[in-house]
């Protein structure tokens, strides 16, 4: 069986039924549930431009998974820096190339406009993960904390 050709594109208004479901596949992932006033805020910010969505659609135009950043400013330098919030490909389409294909267009995104740096984190125990990130990008010592306000 032949593999359907993979693209990367931005989101668009005409993805939101399968980015719903997409969305959701990633919330129950992680185990977790947000209001849908949330779920609603996070497309209208990912249409606007205020995040970056991209997915990765089939030969038919299916979308299989998705990324979404936040470019920022940092303190070390006065490029911009893009944080990975967000990345998800089906159970089914894993293994394909889409979640690698979503991070490299991202990098050539931040190429072309002069971004400093694409960083991102996972889980310690999702090594699936790790697998393909050890070899994009490097693995730093940092630790992360977070207090909620």
């Amino acid at each position: 069986m032949e593999k359907s050709p993979l693209t990367i594109r931005p989101l668009e208004a005409r993805d939101r039924a399968a980015w719903g479901e997409l969305w959701a596949g990633y919330l129950a992932f992680y185990e977790t549930a947000l209001a849908p006033d949330v779920t609603e805020d996070t497309w209208a910010r990912l249409l606007s431009g205020e995040l970056i969505g991209l997915v990765a659609v089939d030969g038919e135009d299916r979308p299989l998974g998705f990324a979404h950043a936040l470019l920022h400013a940092g303190t070390w330098s006065p490029k911009p820096l893009c944080y990975l919030e967000d990345l998800f490909v089906l159970p089914q389409a894993r293994g394909q190339g889409a979640a690698r294909a979503l991070i490299e267009a991202l990098a050539a995104c931040g190429r072309s406009e002069g971004w400093l740096r694409l960083y991102w984190q996972t889980a310690r125990d999702n090594v699936t993960a790790q697998a393909l990130y050890d070899k994009l990008a490097t693995r730093t010592n940092w630790l992360r904390y977070d207090l909620d306000l």
